[in-house]
């Protein structure tokens, strides 16, 4: 009988290879990283072609006595595979996640791009030497200090990557009771500026989706993980999706007046939307979304300037 395998996943396989390519330049032998990531060659082979498609260059692959070795360069001057250029962009997405972001966890990240900074700099990797500044400002109206939340954060993440169910305690507002709800996380979403834990409530008896929900990450008070795990499907939830999915996709068609035209078009308000200009320089958004609720909302932001709003396919919805 085989030996049994460790329960390493493929990522965690992946970054102890390119931690012993790291900081061993040496040749490693192919059947060596084999024992010491207790897998197969053919493992290590594809592991040693995700990193090459990274790093480029700076990995090398050859033969010795027919046995496979791979090395990782880092005495030239690309040794992080990084330039400056893939720095800035790092700190632009620091930027926009510093938000959501407690304190500690804004400053370990910005230790963090200091000191790439500063050894991408000693070995000449930067156009002058220099350490990339904060070009962008992030402005919001009003934010959410999560520094006091990121337990929660962290149980939900577990649950959402092992399947498991937690109950979590949910205050809604100020004056209503705080529930508990067994509840299976998909994963977390950021909307202006609040993070959301998509998912979903099961039965009492654990084994059934009761209803698709989204809770907000502040109001949850605490999350517990329990021994019981979920084999149902939750429903995808895609990016650049207009609002929160509550529901299957509809599609919805507003029409806009000359006044909020040029606002609509500059914007892409999701994936799946079409413009339609019209010749008094109005424009007709139609636009499909999972959140009818959140859609209503922004509609009556704009007041006296919708025309008319409406679902495809069906007759006029009145605005409430």
């Amino acid at each position: 009988m085989p030996p049994k395998k460790d329960d390493a996943t493929p990522g965690v396989k992946l970054l102890r290879m390119f931690q012993i390519l790291m900081c061993d330049g040496r040749r490693q032998f192919q059947k060596d990283l084999a024992d010491r990531l207790n897998c197969s060659p053919q493992v290590v082979m594809r592991l040693a072609q995700s990193i090459e498609s990274v790093v480029g260059t700076n990995f090398e692959m050859g033969t010795e006595n027919r046995r496979k070795w791979y090395r990782l360069r880092t005495s030239n001057k690309h040794c992080l595979g990084l330039r400056f250029e893939e720095l800035r962009y790092i700190s632009v997405c620091r930027d926009l996640a510093a938000s959501t972001l407690p304190h500690n966890i804004l400053q370990r990240i910005d230790d963090s791009i200091l000191n790439l900074s500063i050894l991408m700099a000693d070995r000449g990797n930067g156009e002058n030497g220099s350490i990339p500044q904060q070009q962008f400002t992030f402005c919001s109206k009003g934010r959410i200090n999560y520094s006091n939340h990121f337990g929660v954060i962290e149980t939900l993440i577990a649950a959402a990557e092992n399947r498991r169910i937690c109950l979590v305690r949910y205050k809604a507002g100020s004056r209503a009771q705080v529930k508990e709800h067994r509840f299976a996380p998909g994963r977390i979403a950021s909307m202006n500026g609040v993070l959301y834990a998509l998912g979903a409530g099961v039965t009492e008896d654990y084994s059934a989706i009761k209803h698709l929900t989204n809770l907000a990450v502040h109001r949850i008070l605490e999350a517990r993980l329990t021994e019981h795990s979920f084999s149902f499907d939750l429903p995808s939830s895609t990016e650049n999706t207009f609002g929160l999915p509550w529901h299957e996709p509809r599609t919805f068609r507003i029409h806009f007046s000359q006044a909020v035209a040029d606002y609509i078009r500059e914007r892409t308000w999701a994936d799946v939307q079409h413009l339609d200009d019209r010749e008094d320089g109005s424009v007709v958004l139609e636009i499909t979304t999972r959140s009818e609720p959140e859609l209503k909302a922004w509609i009556r932001s704009f007041g006296e300037t919708v025309i008319a709003f409406n679902e495809i396919a069906q007759e006029q919805t009145h605005l409430e």
